[in-house]
């Protein structure tokens, strides 16, 4: 039996669902290629139940078989015959545009009322296979009223628990389009870790761990507002600053990062989200800013900034821009472990005025 025993017209019958699922794969794959041991992980994702069959060879025969003839895959003439039947040692994806292949498939599908536009939308024959998985499963789930975590969801859709992060930003989702509320999901922010340090009403996150550690203990040792303390985390506060919004006593929120492109854009970047979700707006704790501009040394090194966009970074920061506008189109940056525990012990009667 070879894969052209399988062979039929795009327009008889939809993807199966094994097929739409290893389309849905393999369109998120990195290059227009693929070896025979790298499509065999992609298909036991999309046909997880596979791995327990004798006719899995026979059945990813079948599946590459579909996707040549709707058009999304070509063969290599170069067949494996290590078992039977023979597969393909390589496949070519065609590129990922709106074909007659994929309208043709489109319109053979059954759509439930909520996708009823897939069937003259200008799809790729992935994106076919994602939305025949979304139209199986509101068939089968579609009166079912489970919430799940966004990477849940997509365990359960896909066998995969990052397809649905990559496919957010594509055409399928959007109004009148796919959503979350359709899915029954929802994109779940991780944790801020937060020490309670005070009754005050301000909520300090610190970008880095060791300087999080050096001003928690300064602070316990010093009278503040500082009730709460955060370790930000890097770029992990971008999503995690949705968190405060279960901190009912927090009413002011101070940032402190280093001072360079990423720490600078990553509380730019939290405020908005604070902003869009009612929190309290994220501000500079500049008390702190100003200590490494005053103290700490600039370090080379840096990817020179271009000027306009040093102007949007250090814009968050307000006061002090003009300065750190120069480090950024310098190639410079501070640190701001250079706020040692040393140097915060020495200067808390400056820095703090800001917290209080």
């Amino acid at each position: 039996m070879s894969v052209g025993t399988y062979l039929a017209s795009p327009a008889d019958h939809p993807l199966s669902p094994r097929a739409a699922r290893l389309a849905a794969e393999l369109e998120a794959w990195g290059r227009r290629t693929i070896t025979l041991a790298e499509l065999w992980p992609l298909f036991a994702r999309a046909d997880p139940a596979s791995a327990a069959r004798p006719t899995r060879r026979a059945d990813l025969a079948a599946t590459i078989a579909v996707l040549a003839t709707a058009g999304m895959v070509t063969t290599s003439r170069n067949l494996d015959r290590t078992a039977e039947p023979p597969l393909p040692a390589r496949l070519t994806m065609s590129q990922p545009t709106a074909t007659m292949s994929a309208a043709a498939l489109a319109l053979a599908v059954p759509w439930r009322p909520e996708l009823a536009w897939a069937a003259t939308a200008r799809l790729t024959v992935g994106q076919v296979g994602v939305l025949q998985v979304v139209n199986t499963w509101l068939r089968d789930h579609g009166r079912d009223n489970d919430f799940l975590p966004l990477r849940e969801r997509s365990l359960d859709l896909f066998g995969y628990e990052k397809r649905l992060d990559a496919l957010l930003g594509t055409s399928l989702f959007g109004p009148d389009r796919l959503t979350l509320r359709m899915l029954r999901t929802f994109r779940s922010h991780p944790p801020l870790p937060v020490r309670r340090i005070g009754d005050g009403p301000i909520l300090l996150v610190v970008e880095n761990a060791d300087t999080f550690d050096s001003l928690r203990r300064a602070l316990a040792a010093a009278s503040s507002a500082v009730g709460h303390i955060a370790w930000g985390a890097g770029a992990a506060f971008e999503a995690s600053v949705l968190t405060i919004g279960e901190l009912p006593e927090v009413r002011d929120v101070a940032y402190f990062g280093d001072l360079d492109a990423d720490g600078l854009r990553i509380p730019a970047s939290a405020a908005v989200s604070a902003a869009a979700e009612n929190l309290p707006p994220i501000r500079p704790a500049h008390g702190l800013y100003q200590l490494l501009l005053d103290q700490g040394f600039p370090q080379p090194g840096q990817r020179p900034v271009d000027p306009h966009r040093a102007i949007e970074l250090a814009g968050w920061l307000g006061k002090p821009a003009a300065t750190v506008e120069d480090l950024l189109v310098r190639g410079l940056r501070i640190p701001q472990e250079a706020a040692s525990a040393r140097m915060l012990g020495h200067t808390v009667g400056s820095w703090i005025a800001d917290l209080r």
